[in-house]
């Protein structure tokens, strides 16, 4: 009896090895299988507002490679119009001998007009289409359409191999950061609002470029923020990795400074049991990276100089972001819930009492960390040619 049960397991075995070798192209029990070549990797979509309440939908593929040598070949872009996003997705397919396949798109392109019209649509297919991600990168096109962002990228190589390039520089961009579907979502869903990076279209040839941010509120695209407001909102979220201040001060003449990193916090100010505002403490730690030969760091009283210029700056800096949470009367950057994290044990009384139109006390500590003195030798901050 039991050797007859081994028998029927390596015949149900053998059949199922068999029925997963290849013989078939699909298989019913897997109704979205095929081959990886009979389908179209799609890598980037972009959703702009149709005609009348019709959505526009355009997607592209990244370059493809010809094998033995040959380099790539260009982008494939496919573009549909439907009175949905789905719809428009299904309409693509048939459009070539692949299958078109969206479990591969990255980034997520929104136009203008459809931002301002509402984002929550684009948001919602992507978190219940079954191929999509939410680590999908989602991107605003400020004063153009997503479409036409992603067929200028095909025409040079594609839209993928552009934002991919952005999204790796992202650190050396002090205006600019990726932000997620997930990302977006979340804050939605949590105070109503949130902020998503901009793109703009450059040159000619149209080229995409980091612009800053766009402002959402109730999933509308409100304002847009952009130069030192852009970059205090970096400061604000903590991402800044590169970032080249030019000073032109009285006693030194013009010095850079190369600022390299930046680390924020934003704790309630509570009185008489009261959420009466915020504060919002920023640590930003910088090199010298220019400077004449007067700029010694040995010298307390130049050091000093250039810290309190760095820590002017990132305040203005900081600031204009804030502002903007205090014009629209919206907490775009989530400062209740960091200012909950802080102080856990006021969480509810923040819920309940703070409004983004409350005082925000902003303080900076600059820091140089790392520099070298021009003189008769080169002397770095705290070391001498003795130390070494």
């Amino acid at each position: 009896m039991k050797q007859v049960k081994r028998m029927g397991c390596l015949a149900a075995g053998a059949a199922l090895l068999l029925g997963l070798s290849g013989c078939k192209e699909t298989f019913d029990f897997l109704p979205y299988s095929r081959e990886l070549e009979n389908m179209a990797l799609m890598r980037t979509m972009g959703v702009d507002a149709g005609e009348g309440e019709s959505i526009s939908v355009t997607v592209s593929s990244g370059e493809q490679s010809k094998g033995s040598g040959e380099g790539n070949s260009s982008a494939v872009v496919l573009q549909e119009e439907a009175e949905t996003i789905s719809g428009a997705c299904l309409s693509m397919q048939g459009r070539g001998v692949s299958y078109v396949f969206y479990g591969h798109v990255g980034q997520l392109l929104l136009g203008e007009e459809l931002a301002r019209a509402g984002v929550d649509t684009s948001l919602d297919y992507v978190l219940r289409d079954i191929e999509m991600r939410l680590q999908t990168n989602v991107y605003l096109v400020r004063g153009a359409r997503a479409g036409e962002a992603i067929q200028a990228a095909a025409e040079t190589g594609s839209a993928t191999r552009r934002l991919e390039a952005m999204e790796n520089d992202a650190g050396l961009l002090s205006h600019s950061m990726s932000r997620s579907v997930e990302d977006a979502l979340q804050d939605l869903e949590e105070t109503g609002c949130t902020f998503l990076p901009s793109l703009r279209l450059e040159g000619e040839e149209r080229t995409m470029a980091a612009d800053g941010y766009g402002l959402i509120q109730y999933g509308q695209l409100v304002d847009w923020v952009d130069g030192d407001g852009a970059k205090g909102v970096n400061l604000l979220m903590g991402e800044v990795d590169a970032d080249v201040l030019e000073l032109d001060l009285p006693e030194l003449g013009k010095v850079a400074l190369r600022i390299v990193g930046a680390k924020s916090r934003v704790e309630p100010v509570v009185q008489d049991g009261r959420v009466t505002g915020l504060t919002v403490t920023c640590r930003v730690d910088a090199n010298l990276a220019e400077g004449a030969g007067e700029v010694n760091l040995a010298r307390e009283e130049i050091r000093r100089q250039l810290e309190e210029a760095l820590e002017q700056c990132s305040r203005s800096r900081l600031e204009q972001a804030l502002e903007y949470c205090r014009t629209w009367d919206a907490d775009f950057f989530q400062l209740e819930n960091r200012a909950g994290r802080s102080a856990p044990w006021q969480k509810e009384m923040l819920k309940k009492e703070w409004e983004p139109s409350m005082p925000i006390e902003v303080r900076v500590e600059g820091t140089l960390r790392r520099g070298y003195d021009v003189g008769n030798e080169f002397t770095m901050r705290g070391n001498t040619n003795e130390d070494r």
